[in-house]
């Protein structure tokens, strides 16, 4: 079996124990449909799982209904780099606006989510963290012109931010121009809820500000870039504004 299917078999049983543990009862055919694969690959990945140890019930019959062993538990939840930058990108916003009612200290959640990798990944998501800035939150006037970015312009840019890679976006300004421009991902903003990119402009030379809802067309060169003086970005941004 090649790297890649494997890979491919790997986070689909993932994802299959995870939507076994969340629900109470479920069929063969729902959850093929919802891992994108046919029923007769959910039976074998189903059969893996037996292998390893975890208990699938299933009820004889047209159906072919599947739980957990009641009281059975997944242990150890496994997070790749991007749900766990995901995840810390969640608790910080959550402690910065101040909501009444938090499950238990976040930093300390932050920093077990955080040191629960090997070091080489550790290191990478420690880098990647202190490129992400949350502030407080965004103006009435702000808002007003907000709409949420689709993910077509969100996947992408993400890729380029973790990966350092050189981009270029068709950006539209408050006067609806739209202009093209080659930038590197240096910083990612979040004044809540608007996300920024506080990025270098190739074209421009400088620093330069962009609101992701704005960004209308993004492309990914080959190119990498180097991270730049942290305090030609920081001081794009408010100064309350902390990293990851």
């Amino acid at each position: 079996m090649s790297v890649h299917r494997r890979t491919n078999q790997a986070a689909r049983l993932e994802a299959l124990k995870a939507l076994l543990a969340e629900r109470e009862y479920t069929t063969a055919a729902e959850l093929a449909v919802e891992l994108g694969v046919s029923v007769r690959t959910l039976h074998r990945d189903l059969a893996f799982l037996r292998d390893l140890g975890i208990p699938v019930d299933s009820d004889r019959g047209r159906g072919g209904g599947l739980r957990l062993e009641h009281g059975w538990s997944l242990g150890r939840v496994h997070l790749n780099e991007t749900e766990a930058i995901g995840m810390l990108v969640s608790l910080t916003i959550a402690e910065k606006v101040g909501s009444p009612i938090l499950l238990g200290d976040t930093r300390s959640i932050a920093r077990k989510i955080a040191t629960s990798f090997a070091p080489a990944q550790a290191r990478r998501i420690r880098a990647i963290r202190s490129r992400i800035l949350v502030g407080s939150h965004a103006s009435g006037g702000v808002l007003a012109s907000y709409a949420a970015p689709p993910e077509s312009v969100t996947g992408p840019l993400l890729d380029a931010f973790t990966n350092r890679r050189v981009a270029v976006i068709g950006y539209q300004d408050q006067q609806d121009s739209i202009t093209e421009r080659e930038i590197e991902f240096q910083y990612l903003y979040y004044n809540v809820p608007i996300w920024y990119v506080l990025a270098w402009d190739r074209l421009r030379d400088d620093v330069r500000t962009f609101r992701i809802d704005r960004i209308r067309d993004i492309r990914i060169l080959p190119a990498q870039f180097r991270l730049r003086r942290d305090e030609q970005f920081l001081t794009a941004g408010e100064p309350s504004a902390r990293a990851l």
